[in-house]
């Protein structure tokens, strides 16, 4: 008997088109998915980070009865009578809270070397890329350089409070970098939110509420000359200049003119132990993801500008729509970039001003002790 062989048929061209359509369909599909599940999963790292800060914030309070300055330390000058210059009161709240963050080592090795500037190489090499200061949604984080190609001393996306005020690190008054009598007295610098030089506010003087002030929030860093997180620096008189200014000068995703970029010195974000507020304050004036602006007649430290100068230092974040942030209770909330910010053409309280916030919502929240009524929800 004859045996019959069938032949197997081998797929044609148009189903191997077809499978090969059908597995990119699938593969856009999921895409997107697996994106957003690693954003997300970023997102709530980055969120433990500050809850993280927030609650060591909260627990050098309770050792020392009131929270850490922003910034602070030895005051002194290079070459002048008083001795070696010290840490110029620059020296980071997030250096001080260490011992409360399982990094007590690190703090004591700070603590023995008192005359090592925070802005020198030794901060990179005895601290490096803390984790908990690093942002994983953040692209600078853990850069070597800056977008001006100065070497990083350590990157941080995080920056606290000043509230609705232009935050500075210095008197621009008084140039205490080249005034000894004045620097080693170790000046504080108030500020209406939680956050100052040498500036330790106790619980009782936050009496809008710690659950209604902000303490900590997210400041990207910087990885480009024009792009978010970037400073930009303004021309105009501290007492005279308006909000305006500076948020016009912000394209929605860059600035427009890249001749104004801070570019005298190391950028935002690439010194972790640098408290200055250049570095390390934000703002609650422009929406978060707007312009961030120093402010006064010089972009120059020697006309004490730079990174002693005032400014409006804007948080900003890679999630889409807003930033995270921490209130003083050591809650963590997402401010969305569409928050009100009431009128921006008005210049920005002082800090000696307690009266309430001109800048909506997100000045008040800002706010220590402006007397507002609280209407965010953070839900």
């Amino acid at each position: 008997m004859k045996r019959v062989v069938s032949k197997r048929q081998a797929f044609t061209l148009v189903e191997l088109l077809v499978v090969i359509a059908i597995i990119g369909i699938l593969v856009g599909l999921l895409l997107p998915a697996v994106q957003a599940a690693r954003e997300a999963a970023r997102r709530m790292q980055c969120s433990n980070n500050l809850k993280q800060i927030a609650l060591a914030a909260l627990n050098y309070e309770s050792a020392n009865k009131r929270f850490p300055s922003r910034q602070q330390g030895r005051g002194g000058i290079a070459g002048t009578p008083g001795g070696p210059s010290g840490d110029r009161m620059r020296l980071s709240g997030f250096a001080t809270m260490l011992p409360y963050i399982e990094q007590t080592a690190l703090y004591n090795n700070i603590q023995s070397n008192p005359n090592t500037n925070p802005w020198s190489g030794w901060y990179r090499d005895n601290g490096g890329q803390l984790s908990f200061l690093q942002c994983p949604s953040d692209p600078g984080a853990g850069q070597g350089a800056d977008p001006n190609g100065r070497a990083a001393r350590g990157t941080h996306s995080y920056a606290m409070c000043a509230g609705d005020e232009y935050a500075r690190s210095a008197w621009w008054e008084d140039s205490e970098r080249s005034n000894f009598n004045i620097s080693v007295n170790r000046p504080k610098i108030v500020s209406r939110g939680i956050f100052g030089r040498h500036n330790y506010a106790k619980i009782g003087s936050i009496s809008d509420g710690l659950s209604n002030t902000l303490a900590f929030s997210e400041r990207r860093v910087p990885t480009s000359t024009v792009g978010k997180g970037m400073v930009y620096w303004t021309a105009g008189a501290v007492d005279q200049y308006i909000p305006l200014t500076c948020r016009t000068e912000w394209g929605g995703a860059q600035y427009y003119d890249v001749s104004k970029r801070f570019n005298a010195d190391t950028q935002s974000g690439y010194r972790w132990a640098d408290g200055a507020a250049f570095f390390h304050a934000f703002t609650t004036i422009l929406p978060p993801n707007t312009a961030v602006c120093l402010l006064g007649i010089s972009d120059r430290w020697q006309a004490t500008g730079g990174h002693y100068g005032p400014g409006i230092w804007t948080p900003s974040s890679e999630h889409t729509g807003g930033v995270q942030v921490a209130n003083a209770d050591g809650s963590v909330h997402f401010i969305s970039d569409g928050i009100d910010t009431g009128n921006l053409g008005i210049v920005a309280p002082a800090h000696t001003n307690n009266s309430p916030s001109p800048f909506g919502v997100w000045g008040q929240l800002g706010t220590k002790s402006g007397g507002e009524v609280q209407t965010y929800d953070f839900n």
